[in-house]
């Protein structure tokens, strides 16, 4: 069953995130950018269901947007549970990543939204 529940939330979780790469692209900005900041919203969505497994249960009565409200903040994305903060190279995708994340709540966030 959990299976199911985490692809409802995986869905819900694209249909915020799609809109963010279209703005993305409309900004003109080039193909292996935006396919870098696809990859880091891959490994955010993940991150959010694999807490929702894990301990967060009750955030899966959340909507997708507040769930990414909740787990993004202005310095990023929440941490990544297989990343080992004391590699460098690693620290680095984190950074990628937290960066992508700050864009994403920039935009979910903005005024006119």
């Amino acid at each position: 069953m959990a299976i199911k529940e985490d692809m409802e939330i995986g869905r819900g979780l694209l249909a915020q995130f799609t809109p963010f790469v279209q703005h993305l692209i409309d900004k003109g900005l080039a193909k292996k950018t935006i396919e870098k900041h696809g990859y880091h919203l891959n490994m955010l969505g993940s991150e959010i269901i694999e807490r929702l497994n894990d301990a967060d249960e009750d955030n899966r009565k959340l909507s997708p947007r507040d769930m990414i409200l909740h787990y993004v903040d202005d310095e990023g994305g929440p941490l990544l549970s297989y990343l080992d903060p004391n590699n460098k190279a690693e620290l680095g995708h984190h950074m990628a990543y937290d960066a992508t994340c700050r864009k994403l709540l920039n935009f979910l966030t903005r005024k006119d939204a």
